[in-house]
């Protein structure tokens, strides 16, 4: 039988007070289960939002790897005029095919946005994508639209000197007391272990010095910075110049005495032709007038104590009377030459007919301390053996099978005078 408690007794006190303990725990216990469950949707909103914009801007970084290289490719074609199919190409070869999936690749030229817009030397690719996402579809969102953009523009080649045999020890070499400071850098093709050697007091400073192969470095030698090994090999870097062509005989056999022209009256040469090519026998004061001197066979021959001059000239050493010859510059000589700034061969100093095998006589550039060879000496499939410098505010290009360095020789890399910059070209990335 229960007992009846009066109001205002002590029982009455002690279980009202119990009462109110439950319901205030239970109360209690309410509120924190709401406050889980309310933290639960937020972390889980939390990591939905963190998951799948991790996961957009990991196809960004993949988007951005296509959009460059898309740009770097359209600004290749500069040209050409195939920037926009060349640019949706390389973008299509990095997973982004325009018009496939809903995919948006645009190769524009000039820009349409950005500090470079408006401006035809750059080329513009924007890539895009509606992306599906996962977690934030609760939230009502089920796709986000990715999208990238790259400027792109052809700019000087970093390298200027390069030794193109694939595979020959010493395809590099630099002997005895040598001196070379270049602007620019160095790459050596060839996979020998050795394929860029030096011995003796030599010391080679340039931005970069890479081979595809090893290198030795014996004596006193310099190398600076250290020579990167294991390189990728360059192609050729002006391949895409179109040798010039071979006229008429506008000389044979064309030779000089001792003690032609003056310091103040130097005899006068004029482009052309010259089958059998030139031969100086010393002692000789010579201004090349500005084109293009095709030797067709025979090569150039220049004796010791000669002074030549020449501005805007070219010298295309090819086969000819007399089968082909090399380019052979006495050390004793002065020489003070430079390349056209402009036109197809624009830039390009000496040029060797690509079509001559390796087996074919090398060549010899040197000249005295005041000696300067503004433009390229391109020796593609023989041996060169090169010792020049560029003028104060000129440049030098170096391309060989196979080069050997002497003296002192210091490359310069200002190429203001070239209507169209170095030729060797480089993309680059500007935006």
């Amino acid at each position: 039988m229960s007992t009846r408690v009066l109001p205002g007794t002590r029982e009455a006190v002690r279980r009202n007070s119990a009462n109110r303990k439950f319901t205030l725990a239970g109360s209690a216990g309410g509120q924190v289960m709401v406050l889980i469950c309310v933290s639960l949707i937020a972390l889980m909103g939390m990591i939905a939002i963190v998951a799948d914009f991790s996961f957009m801007q990991h196809q960004k970084n993949m988007m951005q790897t296509a959009a460059d290289s898309a740009a770097m490719a359209g600004s290749e074609e500069l040209s050409y005029g195939d920037q926009v199919v060349a640019g949706k190409a390389d973008a299509a070869t990095n997973g982004y095919t325009d018009g496939v999936n809903n995919v948006t690749v645009a190769i524009n030229n000039p820009p349409l946005t950005g500090p470079n817009a408006g401006n035809a030397a750059y080329v513009e690719a924007t890539v895009s994508k509606p992306e599906p996402t996962y977690f934030l579809r609760v939230l009502g969102v089920s796709t986000m639209t990715v999208s990238t953009r790259a400027v792109a523009y052809e700019g000087n080649g970093p390298s200027c000197i390069y030794v193109l045999n694939p595979s020959a020890s010493g395809a590099f070499s630099a002997n005895g007391n040598v001196t070379v400071t270049s602007g620019c850098g160095l790459l050596v093709d060839s996979s020998s272990s050795s394929g860029l050697s030096v011995v003796g007091n030599v010391s080679i400073t340039a931005p970069t010095i890479g081979v595809v192969g090893g290198y030795s470095a014996g004596g006193s030698s310099s190398l600076t910075p250290t020579p990167k090994t294991g390189v990728i090999a360059a192609t050729d870097p002006l391949a895409s110049v179109a040798a010039p062509t071979v006229g008429s005989c506008a000389h044979t056999n064309y030779s000089l005495n001792g003690n032609s022209g003056s310091a103040s009256s130097p005899l006068q040469l004029y482009a052309g032709t010259y089958c059998g090519g030139i031969t100086v026998h010393g002692n000789a004061w010579l201004n090349f007038n500005a084109g293009t001197y095709v030797l067709a066979g025979g090569g150039m021959a220049i004796s010791a104590n000669t002074t030549m001059t020449g501005t805007g000239v070219t010298f295309y050493n090819t086969s000819g009377t007399g089968g082909y010859g090399a380019i052979s510059m006495n050390g004793n000589t002065q020489a003070n030459l430079s390349a056209p700034t402009s036109g197809p061969l624009a830039g390009i100093l000496f040029f060797q007919d690509r079509s001559i095998p390796s087996t074919g006589a090398g060549s010899t550039i040197t000249g005295n301390s005041s000696s300067t060879f503004d433009g390229a000496v391109y020796f593609p499939t023989t041996t060169l053996s090169f010792n020049g410098n560029s003028s104060t505010n000129g440049y030098s290009i170096v391309v060989a099978n196979k080069l050997t360095l002497s003296g002192n020789a210091s490359i310069g890399t200002n190429y203001s005078s070239l209507a169209n910059g170095s030729p060797i070209k480089s993309t680059i990335l500007a935006e």
